[in-house]
């Protein structure tokens, strides 16, 4: 068996160094790929399976979804992440449309394609509320929203530029002296972007890893107050990882802090049974729920097929899909690397019958 790992070279922590690692152990060659080089369809060729770990920037979402989804539908070559998995990834609208069909119990969402229909909506809307790009990770494009004010705001700089990615909340430069270092030199590079932009036609580099707004939309979620922390379940074949969040200090937003609370008895046994009921309806490789409770009961707040190693790493154990807990701490590239070994063997038996 020949296993095709495209090169993460993410910062925290690399998948495919891990998954080369795991399938060396197990006697699976492992063929180094560049699927984004002219050849990328004549280098898969001779494998068996493709693993990719991309991540949320535009320049990924606009390549890899694209090169994965031929290999997996017109060469017929099983992939990680497949289109089920990851069509939805880090696209917060795609997600609420997706949880609805899968009849996943969510907070309350409001989403406008209509300028007028959401003005409309901000004048009676039940305020506090939370705005959200549908892009982002560690709550950088979130907002709790006090006023109508605000969200006629927000919504008419939604439909008329747009608005960055990772320029809200604590990325956002102040309209006086900053206040803070990060914020001294946000607004430093800020102004060299712009000169930059003006004498030499230079795109600027920031907001980070984006190069065009958010257009178009506005999306609001209701606010649940009372929720000093949410709960990470992550859902990897028929394991399931779990651990709290807690809220950073003085906000509401739990993504993002590390701050995190791996004792499985924290855990309400809810949250693993609709993380489980969801992920086998969408028929997820990897998915990771984040829940908040809304008067009593758990809701999911947002999904990602990917996420930071270390922290499901942490958790001292998992729970199988009948809820029994299966005591040891495992890397998730390893769990990931054995659930496909054993989809591609599925599938070669399909085929050979």
């Amino acid at each position: 068996m020949i296993i095709g790992i495209h090169p993460d070279g993410t910062i925290h922590g690399s998948y495919s160094e891990k998954w080369s690692g795991f399938l060396s152990q197990r006697g699976v060659e492992v063929q180094i790929l560049n699927l984004l080089a002219p050849d990328a369809l004549e280098q898969v060729r001779n494998c068996d399976g493709v693993m990719w770990r991309w991540i949320h920037t535009p320049h990924f979402k606009q390549s890899a979804q694209r090169i994965m989804f031929t290999l997996e539908h017109y060469l017929g070559i099983p992939v990680f992440p497949n289109w089920q998995t990851v069509w939805h990834y880090d696209e917060k609208i795609a997600q609420r449309y997706l949880l609805d069909l899968l009849r996943a119990p969510t907070p309350r969402t409001w989403l406008f394609w209509d300028r007028d229909q959401a003005l409309a909506w901000a004048r009676v809307a039940p305020y506090p509320v939370v705005f959200k790009l549908s892009c982002g990770a560690s709550s950088s494009n979130v907002l709790k929203v006090e006023s109508k004010a605000e969200a006629i705001a927000l919504i008419n700089q939604s439909f008329d530029r747009g608005i960055f990615p990772s320029t809200m909340n604590e990325f956002r430069i102040p309209s006086g002296l900053p206040h803070t270092v990060k914020q001294a030199r946000m607004l430093v590079r800020r102004v060299g972007d712009g000169l930059r932009y003006i004498w030499r036609g230079e795109y600027p580099r920031l907001p980070l890893f984006w190069w065009k707004p958010e257009y178009g939309y506005a999306y609001f979620q209701e606010f649940l107050p009372d929720n000093n922390y949410d709960t990470r379940i992550t859902i990897i074949g028929n394991r399931a990882f779990g651990f709290r969040r807690l809220n950073r200090p003085n906000d509401f937003r739990a993504s993002g802090s590390g701050n995190l609370v791996v004792d499985p008895e924290a855990i309400d046994r809810r949250c693993i049974e609709i993380a489980f009921q969801i992920s086998r309806r969408g028929k997820f490789q990897s998915m990771a729920y984040d829940f908040l409770f809304k008067e009593g009961q758990p809701v999911i707040s947002e999904i990602s097929y990917t996420f930071v190693d270390w922290t499901v790493h942490s958790c001292p154990g998992h729970w199988d899909s009948h809820l029994n807990w299966v005591e040891g701490q495992m890397w998730p590239e390893e769990v990931l690397v054995e659930d496909f070994l054993n989809e591609i063997l599925h599938n070669k038996e399909s085929q050979g019958s």
